[in-house]
């Protein structure tokens, strides 16, 4: 006779956590997708430091890409960061690939054009790599030299936007201009300018920063009231495990008393 009020109660606890776990369903919402892993490493640690906690995992709808995402309540914020972070950072395609998309027969200019854009894009995934670095551009200005013009071509020249965090530029403005004049045949460093911009700093509400509960990461704001829900369900638990063993000794009684009265009302053996 116990196992109907056994199974009554567990079958409250069943459907009060399944109740949870379909609540948590859709909480979550993506930020960015279809990502490198570095670039998905960047953006997690970011977000990290502006006390938004993100999780990464692969992009289903493209192989080999990842995407992030966040508490559906703190899409917002998350978005807010990335943008001031320049993340996702546009995706700078090199030599290769900028001479590999022209048509069948290119003409010279649009050659040398896509080559400029190769060289522009594998200096900016260099500056990219620096730490510190947020995001990089590099405008190339060399004309294309022809053996059959008369005139001497204008001096090539180039110019650099850095965006960086912190006061100070993470890389030196010379060594910026060798790594740039380097690249570029007939490209004198003193033909390069700089320009570093310091990205604007955000700082970390102090409800925002990040506290570890066991294998749960929350931001400090957030602390208290898992506390209170932990609590609840502790609480909620041991309520249950109460009503098990109040029912149990019920059952117990009744059946002992049954057993009683059948033991009375039996005849005696003659």
């Amino acid at each position: 006779m116990s196992e109907p009020g056994g199974h009554g109660v567990f079958r409250v606890g069943s459907t009060l956590t399944l109740t949870l776990l379909l609540a948590c369903v859709g909480c979550s919402s993506v930020v960015a997708s279809d990502l490198p892993e570095a670039e998905a490493n960047r953006a997690l640690v970011v977000l990290e430091d502006h006390g938004v906690s993100a999780d990464k995992e692969r992009d289903p709808e493209t192989e080999g890409r990842f995407r992030v995402s966040v508490a559906r309540d703190e899409a917002a914020a998350a978005a807010g960061v990335l943008a001031r972070a320049a993340l996702p950072s546009r995706e700078n395609p090199g030599i290769l690939q900028s001479l590999g998309s022209g048509s069948m027969v290119p003409s010279r200019l649009a050659e040398h054009a896509r080559l400029l854009s190769g060289i522009s894009g594998e200096l900016e995934q260099s500056l990219q790599a620096v730490d510190g670095v947020v995001s990089a551009r590099v405008h190339l200005a060399a004309p294309e030299r022809s053996p059959l013009d008369e005139q001497a071509p204008s001096r090539p020249s180039a110019s650099v936007l850095i965006r960086h965090q912190g006061a100070t530029p993470p890389i030196a403005v010379s060594d910026v201009q060798r790594l740039v004049a380097g690249a570029v045949p007939g490209l004198a460093a003193a033909d390069v300018s700089v320009v570093s911009s310091p990205a604007p700093a955000s700082a970390r509400p102090v409800e925002k920063e990040l506290r570890r509960v066991g294998p749960i990461t929350v931001t400090r704001g957030s602390l208290s009231p898992l506390r209170f829900v932990a609590a609840g369900a502790v609480l909620l638990n041991l309520a249950l495990l109460g009503a098990v063993l109040l029912l149990w000794s019920k059952v117990r009684r009744t059946e002992d008393a049954l057993g009683q009265a059948r033991a009375e009302g039996s005849p005696s053996p003659r």
